[in-house]
């Protein structure tokens, strides 16, 4: 459900501006985190001489490059692939109205445990929890393949998503270590390239598994890929974690933080996924949630801000007004990419009576627009050492393209949809990954990899809170269109309600022409409101990050040059 990317101590650091004039081999022969070290995270440097770097061949760079996309590409596909499968599980097991839980499982571990992921691997090494990781990852997709019955799946796809939360977030973290920032934004563009193919490949594969084997096998399926990345960062990943005993690294760790930060944000998730569809929004059982949570949400600041050592998410970072300008910009524009994924499908087949298939390839568009926009992007602000003018004009862009989108009508032509989604996706491709850039160029040093890992865990956040405000007035006016349809037409008001869960009821000739326009214009009316109501959050998104400020992103410095590329790559000569 998430078009996301991939997810992230100290000492203060110092910065001198050197002209890059190293050639690009130079560059990936030493690429490194312009960061200063820091005891937690870094080995102490002997192996490689003091204050110098460990040099690194490029055949080992490429190859934890490499780890790094599968575990990107294996994350995404998990997402995308399940959605061909749905239709299977829900004739074995039987349990239509348990299946949205399929989903909302994985979504509740996955993004409720990002920065807590961030902040041991800070303490206890990248490698070990990237492996334990992708241990959990297989594990829960085990239990999925080999689920007898809907609960047991449900809990496999919560386990998974523990494990993906952390294969996710350790991706972005060891990405942050092994570049410099100046180089980040082209590698970031790959990543994105990656995930893009998982996600239109994802319901190829799944069809085909699910036509011609059995569904089972879109869980079993990722076993063999977890081998094959572990087995890569074994090769090629150091594994030298943090100095001291396990003892000392278990009291490092915040576990009143993160006990009170996953139990706030399962809560206040939980809130939001049950809000306006399983229950009323004014019922008990969502307004308890929903308030409990947000009390432990406010006990975890309290506890990071007073009593915590290290805290999982240092309190600083919402202190600096750019750098919390483009954390707010993450949060509104998760919200704001909600239509893409839940309700231009829903538009494309109900109005123009296009098939699922059909219609995700109508949403083509996007995914191509975004991609290949963002792959010139991560070039150009690499290359011209400038991240906020595209970060503006993307933002802009997708402001326009959700607010023009409002004024559709049913007989809108479907090109001119199609157009308007691509520009949206022109616009997500020069905006999101210069907003991540911005991120991390406007923290400091020794919070680069915080900073980023909390940005991609607040745009999640920010796309379950736009999907319940959003999906609420979507329903609200559908239902209330239909149900005075179904009033005006009672010998065909079962099959107008029907419509409501069903929407190839609107093609399937079962409704008379006359009814079958008045159903399409309701499906439109609230269309339209959901589309109204997107296009503040992006309009939000652009309003905040005209707060963000520009950083040199070649911020090299002498004392720099121990990277945590030390850490991640031992010297050798492959």
């Amino acid at each position: 459900m998430f078009i996301s990317e991939l997810p992230h101590n100290g000492s203060v650091a110092t910065f001198a501006i050197q002209p890059d004039t190293a050639s690009f081999e130079e560059k990936l022969t030493k690429a490194s985190i312009y960061e200063q070290p820091s005891p937690t995270t870094l080995t102490d440097g002997s192996e490689a001489g003091a204050g110098d770097p460990a040099p690194m061949t490029r055949v080992r760079f490429l190859a934890v490059l490499l780890s790094l996309a599968l575990g990107g590409f294996l994350t995404m596909l998990d997402q995308s692939i399940l959605g061909a499968a749905l239709p299977a599980i829900t004739n074995q097991f039987g349990e239509l109205a348990s299946i949205a839980w399929i989903s909302a499982a994985y979504m509740l571990t996955f993004t409720s445990l990002q920065s807590i992921f961030s902040k041991v691997s800070e303490i206890v090494g990248r490698l070990p929890v990237l492996l334990a990781s992708l241990a959990v990852f297989a594990a829960g997709s085990a239990v999925c393949g080999a689920a007898q019955s809907m609960p047991v799946l449900i809990a496999g796809r919560a386990v998974a998503g523990c494990g993906g939360c952390g294969v996710a977030t350790m991706v972005q973290v060891m990405l942050i270590d092994l570049l410099p920032l100046h180089r980040r934004a082209v590698y970031m563009s790959y990543m994105n390239l990656v995930s893009t193919v998982a996600v239109v490949s994802g319901p190829l594969v799944g069809g085909a598994i699910t036509d011609h084997w059995l569904w089972r096998w879109c869980f079993y399926l990722n076993i063999p890929l977890c081998v094959v990345i572990a087995g890569v960062c074994l090769l090629t990943v150091r594994g030298s974690p943090a100095g001291g005993t396990a003892r000392e690294k278990l009291a490092r760790i915040d576990f009143a933080g993160a006990l009170l930060l996953l139990a706030g944000l399962v809560l206040v998730l939980l809130g939001l996924t049950w809000g306006g569809k399983d229950y009323p929004w004014a019922s008990p059982a969502v307004a308890v949630t929903l308030v409990l949570g947000v009390g432990l949400l406010a006990a975890f600041v309290v506890v990071e801000a007073r009593y915590a050592r290290e805290p999982i998410i240092p309190m600083r970072l919402f202190t600096d007004l750019p750098l919390a300008a483009s954390l707010a910009s993450q949060f509104f524009l998760g919200a704001g990419i909600t239509l893409t994924v839940l309700y231009l499908p829903v538009y494309f087949t109900v109005v123009h009576g296009a098939s699922s298939t059909t219609a995700g390839l109508y949403l083509l568009p996007y995914l191509v627009g975004m991609t290949v926009i963002g792959l010139v992007v991560g070039q150009l602000v690499s290359r011209l050492d400038m991240y906020r003018p595209f970060l503006w004009a993307g933002l802009a862009v997708m402001t326009v393209a959700a607010g023009v989108l409002s004024i559709v009508q049913p007989d809108t032509r479907l090109v001119v949809v199609v157009v308007l989604t691509g520009l949206f996706g022109v616009g997500s491709g020069l905006g999101m990954l210069p907003l991540m850039i911005a991120t991390q160029a406007t923290c400091e040093v020794r919070d680069t990899a915080t900073a980023a890992t909390l940005a991609l865990h607040l745009r999640n956040v920010g796309s379950i809170v736009g999907i319940a405000m959003v999906g609420t007035i979507f329903n609200n006016r559908l239902i209330a269109g239909l149900v005075a349809l179904a009033a005006e037409f009672p010998e065909d008001s079962a099959l107008i309600a029907d419509s409501i869960n069903n929407a190839t009821i609107v093609w399937n000739g079962s409704l008379p022409p006359a009814i079958q326009a008045r159903v399409i214009a309701c499906f439109v009316h609230a269309l339209k409101a959901t589309f109204i109501a997107n296009a503040p959050f992006v309009g939000a998104a652009f309003v905040t990050s005209l707060f963000v400020r520009h950083r040199s992103l070649a911020r090299d410095s002498p004392a720099a040059q121990t990277s945590k590329a030390a850490e991640l790559l031992p010297a050798d000569s492959v």
